[in-house]
């Protein structure tokens, strides 16, 4: 079967791992979006692609300010993360409120107290298109739960962090039973 017009005007049905971005609005109160179209690039590092569409507080934010954190969500926020992607307007307040959060250490943005993973993320270019942004973004922090960390500090074990996926229609995680073996 051919998906291409699907795959092509729709949404890729491959499962991505969901994030909660966080900014700042201008009166200094946190705002949370839901985010999994995230990626990695290297220019003089490595720095994480982001993007976003529509016209969105959590855009704007980023743009104002600069700095955004990424913090990924896992299956224990799972009613919290469900909350946030249906609200607007007043409930998307309410819906904030639900997480614990706390100042970034590196950039002027809150973050999630309870992600297994966030990056703190600085705005380096802004690619503006027809509905949406492409933005690349500079890494300068990330931290990750203590239970998904070797005890070297060497390592991140995704498995532990139990990330939330989502693919074309579903929610989903990773468990112990689908680690198939090491990775080159």
């Amino acid at each position: 079967m051919d998906i291409t017009p699907f795959a092509v005007n729709q949404f890729i049905p491959h499962p991505m791992m969901v994030f909660a971005a966080s900014t700042y609005n201008k009166d200094e109160s946190p705002h949370l979006a839901l985010v999994s179209w995230v990626n990695f690039y290297w220019d003089d590092g490595l720095g994480v692609t982001l993007c976003m569409d529509g016209d969105k507080a959590v855009k704007r934010n980023f743009e104002r300010e600069g700095a955004l954190v990424l913090n990924a969500l896992s299956r224990d926020m799972f009613d919290a993360v469900e909350a946030l992607g249906r609200a607007s307007g007043a409930e998307k307040d309410k819906a904030i409120a639900r997480f614990a959060l706390e100042a970034a250490e590196h950039v002027h943005a809150p973050r999630l107290c309870e992600s297994p993973l966030r990056y703190e993320l600085s705005l380096r270019e802004n690619f503006s298109y027809k509905g949406s942004n492409l933005y690349l973004c500079a890494i300068d922090s990330v931290s990750a739960a203590d239970d998904a960390v070797s005890d070297d500090g060497s390592s991140y074990d995704i498995v532990a962090a139990n990330p939330l996926l989502v693919s074309q229609k579903n929610y989903c995680c990773l468990g112990a039973q689908d680690v198939l073996g090491a990775w080159c």
